[in-house]
């Protein structure tokens, strides 16, 4: 218990790690972000949302991130970098939760409850990897999951660009609008998450070619 608490629970120190991280990755991406639902600029103190990208790139985590900072926002990172030398320290001082694909531990879910109770909202990635191969991936339930449960709204993000260092283009991302969750009482939890990340999936496809078609193909997906 006391390992997740740490988990959710910042220090001062962590706080200003992350805002130093906030800064850097707006001076050196500066994104250019779109919003399908205005209302979404203006988070109140009861705003939480479960935030589900595309994974186009190492970076996107911290990018995102930053974009969505006024919903302190805790991004799910795979063990593999959570746990590795100086990397690993790194992003246990951003707001993060580590999640291992490779087995049945389900801390992650109860530490996204947590942040989630506290007023965070929570960052996923629902492909579980970076999209190699050309193509969107399927996403994975386990948002839906988390949202369908606890009643709380998907917000689908879609993110496109080549994370050009400080020049050449900006990079973009587009927050779509909110997706109810609102599981009727006769359908299992696990059912319903799965309509959920069809529907996010789907939106989150079309805010993509939506920027394909104004910027152009940029290769990440044929």
């Amino acid at each position: 218990m006391e390992e997740k608490k740490d988990i959710i629970k910042k220090s001062l120190g962590c706080r200003l790690f992350q805002g130093i991280v906030t800064g850097l990755a707006y001076i050196t991406f500066r994104p250019k972000v779109f919003w399908q639902d205005d209302s979404l600029k203006h988070p109140n103190k009861n705003s939480k949302y479960v935030f589900v990208c595309n994974h186009t790139h190492h970076f996107d985590a911290i990018f995102v991130a930053s974009v969505l900072k006024k919903y302190k926002p805790y991004m799910l990172v795979m063990t593999k970098w959570y746990n590795k030398m100086r990397i690993g320290t790194l992003i246990q001082w951003t707001r993060s939760i580590p999640i291992d694909l490779n087995s049945m531990d389900s801390s992650w879910y109860t530490n996204c409850e947590t942040a989630l109770k506290n007023g965070s909202s929570v960052l996923i990635f629902p492909e579980g990897a970076v999209a190699r191969d050309g193509k969107m991936l399927e996403f994975k339930p386990g948002a839906g999951m988390l949202s369908a449960k606890d009643g709380v709204d998907v917000v689908p993000v879609a993110i496109y660009g080549k994370y050009d260092m400080l020049f050449g283009k900006r990079q973009k991302i587009m927050i779509g609008k909110p997706i109810k969750s609102n599981c009727p009482e006769d359908m299992r939890h696990s059912k319903y998450a799965k309509q959920l990340m069809k529907t996010a999936e789907s939106d989150v496809k079309c805010m993509y070619n939506s920027m394909v078609e104004k910027y152009g193909n940029i290769g990440t997906y044929y």
